[in-house]
């Protein structure tokens, strides 16, 4: 979503809450997670606290300062702490699906209930599942700990629904192999793989199929009902975000408007004058798109300028300074000193 959204306190704070309980458990006071950002740690008991994002992204930055130094992940350690039911009532409508398939499906689509900072997608994969993790604003001092926490949680949820024998087949991470790498090996139980493209959590497709033991098909409507009444997103919010997901799913080949509007099932001048009501444009989103693209990518030392230009959709290097220049005041190679 574009910056200003930033600034809106629309957040759940399910995530928050978990890290404040775990600054306890460290030892540490967790008061100073929240001086001076306009809420403090009763309020992350309330479930009808919202924060922005910028709220959250500062106060998980005190948590890293405040563990300095350890050897472990604080990411990984906090979602040893957490279960299902940390995902407050989409955690309840996941216990209560039919099967891992299915419950995977609905918490991608309640994502946002959830308080996710991440984005969330089912990627299609022949013979497997695979869950893409990708980062909606760039705050390179916390994707670590946000992808360490998302899939922990991941490997979690899947293990209370399906059952302990549940083990991913890889897990792939865009950042380097950090020293406590075997903290990952021994929690995951899977081959681990560093400096990879994207942020990828990867099993056998067969576990979609798992019957769920808690599964009610009365309870899950019930809980769908709350969900959708206290769905506080807006219509037209959730309609801008799926068009953020068609065109982030490959930045490669550009989708046209046209192509755009033709998966939304309406006309390419719909689509327009939804996004001017919104005062977005499509060209506005798909250049914020490409930015927080190659700003991730650009903090993989592997990849070469021409390489990242491709996976952002331009033909050539040169292009692509020109356009990040535009975006960012700078040229790439400024962003990787």
């Amino acid at each position: 979503m574009l910056g200003p959204l930033r600034h809106t306190a629309d957040l759940p704070v399910n995530l928050l809450r978990s890290l404040a309980d775990l600054i306890v458990q460290l030892g540490l006071d967790p008061n100073r997670l929240c001086l001076g950002l306009g809420f403090n740690i009763a309020d992350l008991a309330n479930p009808q606290s919202r924060v922005s994002i910028r709220q959250a992204c500062l106060m998980i930055k005190r948590a890293l300062d405040m563990t300095k130094g350890r050897d472990r992940g604080l990411g990984l350690d906090m979602s040893t702490t957490e279960s299902i039911a940390s995902m407050g009532l989409v955690g309840y409508a996941m216990l209560t699906s039919a099967t891992l398939g299915s419950a995977i499906a609905l918490g991608i689509d309640m994502q946002k209930q959830t308080g996710a900072l991440l984005s969330f997608e089912n990627l299609e994969s022949p013979g497997h599942i695979t869950l893409q993790v990708t980062c909606p604003f760039h705050e390179p001092e916390i994707l670590i700990f946000l992808v360490e926490e998302a899939f922990g949680v991941f490997l979690n949820v899947a293990r209370t629904l399906a059952g302990p024998a549940f083990s991913p087949s890889s897990i792939e991470l865009s950042y380097p192999r950090p020293a406590y790498a075997a903290h990952y090996e021994n929690l995951f139980r899977c081959p681990v793989h560093f400096d990879r493209k994207d942020n990828l959590f990867v099993c056998a497709k067969h576990w979609a199929n798992t019957p769920i033991g808690t599964h009610n098909a009365l309870s899950n409507r019930q809980v769908m009902e709350l969900l959708e009444m206290s769905d506080g997103r807006g219509g037209e919010i959730e309609f801008v975000e799926s068009v953020e997901r068609i065109l982030r799913r490959d930045l490669r080949t550009s989708l046209s408007l046209s192509a755009v509007a033709s998966q939304l099932c309406m006309s390419e001048r719909t689509l327009r004058r939804r996004l001017a009501q919104n005062e977005m444009s499509y060209q506005a989103i798909l250049d914020d798109l490409r930015k927080k693209r190659a700003l991730s990518l650009l903090g993989n030392v592997r990849m070469t300028l021409d390489e990242v230009a491709f996976e952002v959709g331009f033909s050539d290097a040169q292009n692509f300074r020109k356009a990040f220049k535009r975006w960012t005041g700078h040229g790439p190679r400024q962003t990787r000193a």
